[in-house]
């Protein structure tokens, strides 16, 4: 006798369809989810050419997931928004969805509620960062807390990439709980023995080059390195909105021998594995699957003491951390790597093995799909 099983349908809702950070921790879910038991679908953004789109969809296709766009929802608040939610409304209705996902702030505001008003009978979010910190006035600060603990009264669940952010959810705390970001590193290349790198001290800096990752401050502390070390070379992996404002900054400081500025790069294994330190000055960051990535090619790391990032890079452990902004700590801090390569070995051993123990996506698919079972399991009330 042949039974019939019948799938769980879950819906995915990012913006861009490129794959960084929150993208990947999409795929890597949807990877895990049995195409058995799973009917799994992504919608994205179709208001943005972001470059690897094609690419995007190949990797998502290639997991048994529809790929499917709104022409409605926009990274930027406006009017769309209203068009969004009416958008995401009656697709959800249309496909009447087991579970409904939503990663970061945009497509949880307007996704949350779109799928809640249809019904859908588990809603989900990641919160991947929070567009309310100390860097943004009080006015802003205070519509974005507003918009974020809205939106929040329309789900089940509500999942943090760090512990950090628990402070702002307290009040719904029974349907919190945090995930971190893991990778699969069989996908990685192997890392270079630090004893088989030149002598020439290389620092490296991956992700946008925008305000959130304030590539500005990272060169300012590169500058001040180079006077102490003239044979440094720094290599920038990344684009964005400041890329004009860094080619500039290193034009007209002469650096141009000393930091290469290398673009978008699909494949950053090439990077990580012919430099020594890592490096990066963000001014807020809920994760940074990038030091995980740093920590499997054994990179100690440097970076700034915000949000979720004590959480993966341990201070005085796997790398070392000082304020945002603060150049001339960055600086300091890369400066002690470079006089101490016995220390640089010591954290980029260290940073490995916390790496392989708590941010695999493993570790991470198993809660979410925890998640989902316990969701499915759940009476629709």
């Amino acid at each position: 006798m042949h039974i019939s099983i019948m799938k769980t349908k879950i819906l995915h809702i990012q913006v861009l369809p490129k794959l960084s950070g929150v993208q990947r921790v999409s795929l890597e879910i949807m990877k895990s989810l049995p195409d058995s038991q799973y009917d799994k679908w992504i919608l994205f953004s179709d208001s943005t050419d972001v470059g690897d789109r094609e690419q995007c969809e190949r990797e998502f296709r290639r997991a048994g997931v529809r790929v499917i766009y709104s022409n409605k929802m926009k990274r930027a608040i406006g009017l769309s928004d209203i068009g969004a939610v009416r958008e995401i409304y009656r697709l959800c209705r249309r496909e009447r969805f087991d579970i409904v996902h939503t990663h970061s702030t945009k497509p949880g505001v307007v996704g949350r509620i779109a799928a809640t008003l249809a019904r859908t009978p588990r809603v989900i979010h990641t919160v991947h960062g929070l567009a309310f910190h100390k860097f943004v006035g009080l006015p802003r600060w205070l519509f974005y807390w507003g918009c974020e603990m809205f939106a929040s009264l329309f789900c089940d669940r509500i999942i943090l990439v760090n512990r950090y952010y628990s402070k702002y959810f307290k009040w719904c705390a029974r349907k919190v709980s945090t995930v971190y970001n893991g990778i699969d590193f069989s996908a990685y290349p192997g890392h270079l023995p630090v004893s088989q790198k030149g002598t020439t001290p290389r620092i490296l800096f991956v992700g946008r080059l925008d305000t959130p990752k304030d590539p500005l401050t990272f060169l300012e502390a590169a500058k001040i390195l180079i006077g102490e070390y003239p044979d440094a070379k720094f290599t920038m992996v990344g684009d964005g909105e400041k890329y004009g404002e860094c080619k500039r900054f290193i034009r007209d400081n002469g650096l141009t021998a000393s930091i290469d500025l290398a673009g978008w790069q699909q494949d950053v294994s090439s990077f990580y594995v012919s430099h020594d330190i890592f490096a990066m000055s963000s001014i807020y960051e809920s994760f940074g699957l990038i030091f995980v990535e740093a920590a499997h090619y054994g990179l100690p790391v440097v970076a700034t003491n915000v949000e979720g990032i004590p959480e993966v890079v341990s201070d005085g452990e796997t790398g070392l951390l000082c304020n945002p902004r603060d150049p001339q700590a960055l600086a300091k801090n890369m400066m002690t790597l470079i006089r101490h390569p016995e220390l640089r070995d010591s954290f980029g051993q260290a940073a490995r093995k916390r790496a392989y123990a708590l941010f695999t996506s493993k570790l991470m698919t198993d809660r979410y799909k925890k998640v989902y079972w316990e969701q499915r399991k759940m009476p629709v009330t």
